[in-house]
């Protein structure tokens, strides 16, 4: 109906002696009238505000596996044990790190004793000490420190232990396979290292 209304009279365009001639305005009142992709892909898909988070997330040097791994956390797309009980799931709510908490993005990544006990082994070390809020610790990761390196190395970390942490989640869920919280500092230092080695040389 919406169509139809805003179609010209059809016997007014064919008693028309004038040529036809096509003029193409993505949004009402913009454009000169001649047919671009690019503003037709804007007008059909409008820039998004861009979150406080996203160099955090898509910064130079990243590792993009973990990076695609905390921009679903960021967004709190993760699939803890609370949002599948919300979907309406029964499933435990426990967290199968420490089993001594209900399972949240929160709880996952910072208040739990085994992934708290991998973040601070790291944060000790760069003698640093940041907020403990999920969202907090995105704003505190704009700018860690005055030296671009370390800040490199710190964003490089958190991508990492959240990586990691997620996967082990994962595997003790779907598996009888437990690894203790040194074994995965061990493999985050690992990662960070042959991530930093090249970047080093260039």
């Amino acid at each position: 109906m919406l169509l139809k209304e805003v179609l010209p009279n059809a016997q007014e365009v064919i008693d028309s002696e004038v040529d036809d001639k096509y003029v193409w305005f993505p949004e009402a009142d913009r454009g000169n009238g001649s047919f671009s992709a690019s503003n037709t892909w804007r007008a059909l898909h409008p820039y998004l505000i861009e979150m406080f988070w996203h160099k955090v997330v898509w910064f130079n040097g990243r590792i993009p596996k973990h990076a695609f791994m905390t921009w679903v956390a960021a967004r709190d797309r993760m699939v803890t044990r609370d949002r599948l009980i919300g979907w309406g799931l029964t499933v435990p709510s426990t967290c199968v790190l420490c089993v001594g908490h209900d399972e949240s993005r929160q709880h996952l990544f910072f208040d739990c004793h085994f992934s708290n006990k991998v973040w601070s082994y790291f944060l000790s070390r760069l003698h640093l000490a940041p907020p403990t809020g999920f969202e907090a610790v995105l704003r505190w990761l704009k700018a860690p420190s005055r030296d671009k390196n370390v800040v490199l190395i710190i964003r490089l970390i958190f991508q990492v232990v959240l990586y990691v942490i997620w996967k082990e989640r994962n595997q003790r869920i779907h598996t009888t396979v437990e690894k203790p919280s040194d074994t995965l500092i061990a493999e985050i230092q690992q990662t960070i290292r042959l991530r930093l080695d090249p970047l080093a040389r260039r």
